[in-house]
């Protein structure tokens, strides 16, 4: 494995706005962690909103429509309607692609048609019941992954650059080093999303693996999804939001395993 990104000091990064919903003690791997169907569930109901802006549109703008006549009504209706189906068959194919884990939608959808675009209106709306956003990150990231590997967007390739937080802890990294040895991927050390963005500029990867918490995580998947395949692995925060972090070994050699298969 090539690692780096490293000679910097990491040290203990200071509790910012963005954790002011972590309590001291708190199980952090345990109070993020959610179904893919969580986000599907607020996604759709993003959908939903937007469905019925599109009906009342429709309401509003029909008497001057009939001012134009009977033709222009009908076409409306159809384009409208059209509209309408084409937004519910987007959702539907990637909501059951991922659930079901079958190829029901085209491998371009993941990178420039994902339903990652409902997903600051499912933050919104999961905000009113009290679902933080860690939590719809969390499973906005297992339905992002779910859905490349329905898709097969990713898998065959030749170089892996995976992405890594500083807060991993020091046997998390030698885990790591161990898994890049076998595999030979490169692992970079990013200190911030323009260190991120550089590492993938530099190295020119043919898929990314990004490890951080599910705030950093979707917000990178959001930037870099449309220019290469991008997957996301939230870490386990069992001392507090970054500091000894870890992850599952596991899902990271599992994800290793598929972006190089053949």
């Amino acid at each position: 494995m090539k690692e780096t990104g490293k000679g910097k000091r990491l040290e203990d990064r200071l509790l910012g706005d963005e954790w002011a919903d972590w309590k001291p003690g708190a199980d952090g791997a345990a109070s993020s962690d959610a179904p893919k169907s969580l986000f599907l569930f607020f996604a759709f109901l993003v959908l939903a909103i937007a469905l019925l802006g599109i009906r009342l549109f429709w309401y509003l703008a029909l008497p001057r429509f009939e001012s134009f006549g009977p033709g222009f009504v009908l076409t409306a209706r159809a384009v409208f309607i059209a509209v309408c189906c084409v937004l519910a068959a987007w959702y539907a194919a990637q909501a059951l692609s991922a659930v079901l884990k079958v190829k029901l939608a085209p491998s371009f959808m993941v990178s420039r048609f994902s339903l990652r675009a409902l997903l600051s209106g499912a933050v919104r709306i999961a905000a009113l019941f009290g679902i933080t956003r860690d939590r719809i990150g969390s499973s906005f990231i297992k339905f992002h992954n779910d859905l490349m590997y329905a898709t097969g967007t990713g898998k065959s390739v030749k170089k892996i650059l995976i992405l890594l937080p500083r807060c991993l802890s020091a046997e998390i990294r030698n885990r790591i080093k161990e898994l890049g040895e076998r595999y030979e991927f490169t692992a970079y050390t990013a200190f911030g999303g323009d260190e991120a963005r550089k590492a993938i500029k530099d190295n020119r990867p043919d898929a990314v693996i990004a490890i951080a918490c599910e705030r950093d995580l979707i917000s990178g998947i959001q930037d870099t999804a449309p220019k290469m395949p991008v997957f996301g692995l939230a870490n386990k925060r069992p001392e507090g939001p970054c500091k000894n972090t870890s992850i599952d070994m596991g899902e990271l050699e599992r994800i290793v395993r598929y972006c190089l298969s053949k």
